[in-house]
Formats: structure tokens, C-alpha cells, sequence
């Protein structure tokens, strides 16, 4: 997916699915997600060898990213 600016909040830097592993538990993150829009959370956890992002988002709970789907991820 190209990244593309979706009022993510200010100061955010958009982090690609390979640069997830950089991300450590408690980053701020914002989401943008295709299928269900957008949401902004904290880091849960991160896979070091495959593409995946587990975000506790505010107010739903945890959810799982995967590098091959259709969304952005932004970190503060």
C-alpha cells in the first residue's frame, strides 16, 4: 500500500510494515486500516521475523495487523 497522509495526528512518522519490528511495547500508534478505518492505540506486541503488529486500541482492545493487508500504521 503507498502511504498516504490520512490526518494522521501531528509529529507522527509513518513506520512501514517492514520497520515494524523497530516499534516497542507502549509506542503510541496511530492506524489507518481499509477495511475498518482508523484508530490509535499503544503497541502490544511485534513479530521479529514476520509482519505482524498487535495494537491495544482505545477503546476496542487488542487487535492484529498484518504487513500484507491494506493498512498504515504511524508512530509518535
Amino acid at each position: 500500500m503507498t502511504s498516504v497522509t490520512r490526518n494522521s495526528p501531528p509529529g507522527y512518522r509513518h513506520v512501514p510494515a517492514e520497520e515494524w519490528r523497530e516499534l516497542n511495547q507502549g509506542d503510541h500508534v496511530w492506524i489507518y486500516d481499509v477495511a475498518w478505518g482508523v484508530g490509535a492505540g499503544r503497541v502490544d506486541d511485534v513479530s521479529q521475523h514476520q509482519e505482524l503488529l498487535w495494537v491495544v486500541l482505545e477503546p476496542t482492545g487488542r487487535k492484529l495487523f498484518c504487513g500484507s493487508d491494506d493498512v498504515e500504521v504511524w508512530a509518535a
